[in-house]
């Protein structure tokens, strides 16, 4: 049995098709004839069918093997829409490659919104899927043709997977960048609540403006890094985060995340201080109060600062605990 061809057809509607007979819409599959099994003499006008009920961009049908790739606009989005007749002999690295391309376009539908970004990863998809197709047209045509070396297609869908690989991520931080901002929020709120809260308390209401401070200053670090993360491109986020394994509300969770735990670092820093088990010397006046809120920020920046601060605390009391009470009581005097 002769393998159908596919003829390029005119993309505009066709005033011979018969009105009425197409009840459904009909796809690349029906014309190549995976829809319902072959349809030799029918292949012509199922495509003709095909390009005047969808707008199609761009397109690729295979002269001599039974092939075809169309770009097709649905609304402000474009898809993929591609067949390939199941007598068409496909190499074990054709077949992973054009599984690449349709991966790639699957995880671009899902993951990126309608914009640019989607708009470049579904073309350059589009045009790995449409050479391997041409490549097969060519060997099903006789000529010169190494289906064991397409090299150029391999790293075309590399150059994609890359692109997606950076717009999944600045999508990510974008969000992430909202988490934070309603992060800021919530410690904004909470710090006033604190005020209220603190003013009725005596015993430390002097205090209360530092504790405020250290808590908007750690969030403020934390922030601060965020943007510093962002701006330099250090800032990567897990794959779950930048892909769509993850949906909006995951990723704002952990954005908001980020300044808490600043906020949180920078009290426990300024808690440390004022108790003395952090052996800094805090200057007197206007100095000392930036020197607490500068450290407040530096604790909210770096998490490893953070971190540090802690373990050499908990070792200053361990090794506090350990010693004689002889030498702990000349250490007091």
């Amino acid at each position: 049995m002769p393998t159908p061809r596919l003829q390029p057809l005119p993309a505009q509607a066709d005033p011979e098709l018969p009105s009425g007979r197409f009840t459904r819409r009909v796809t690349l599959e029906d014309a190549v004839g995976l829809g319902r099994g072959p349809r030799h003499e029918q292949t012509a006008l199922l495509t003709r069918a095909f390009e005047s009920q969808h707008e199609v961009l761009e397109h690729y049908y295979g002269a001599w093997a039974a092939v075809a790739v169309a770009l097709v606009r649905e609304g402000s989005r474009e898809r993929i829409e591609f067949a390939c007749a199941p007598d068409v002999e496909l190499e074990q690295n054709v077949e992973e490659l054009l599984f690449r391309a349709h991966s790639l376009y699957q995880q671009a539908r899902l993951t990126l919104d309608a914009g640019r970004d989607r708009t470049v990863v579904v073309h350059m998809a589009y045009g790995v899927i449409a050479g391997v197709f041409k490549e097969l047209d060519r060997a099903a045509a006789g000529q010169e043709t190494d289906l064991t070396h397409v090299s150029y297609l391999e790293h075309a869908c590399s150059r994609a997977e890359r692109y997606f690989n950076r717009a999944a991520q600045r999508r990510a931080q974008l969000r992430y960048l909202a988490g934070v901002f309603g992060g800021l929020g919530v410690i904004a709120l909470v710090g006033a609540l604190l005020a209220v809260g603190l003013s009725t308390l005596p015993a430390i209401d002097g205090e209360s403006p530092m504790f405020l401070a250290s808590l908007i200053g750690g969030g403020a670090g934390a922030l601060l890094s965020v943007l510093y993360g962002m701006t330099s491109g250090n800032l990567r986020l897990q794959g779950a985060f930048a892909t769509a394994e993850s949906g909006l509300g995951p990723i704002v969770a952990a954005g908001a995340l980020r300044p808490l735990l600043g906020a949180l670092s920078g009290t426990v820093f300024y808690v440390l201080l004022q108790s003395g088990l952090v052996p800094l010397k805090i200057p007197s006046g206007a100095a000392g109060t930036n020197f607490v809120i500068a450290l407040a920020i530096l604790a909210g920046f770096s998490e490893r600062l953070a971190r540090g601060v802690l373990a050499g605390t908990e070792e200053r009391i361990q090794g506090a605990g350990s010693e004689p009470p002889k030498a702990q009581a000349a250490r007091l005097k």
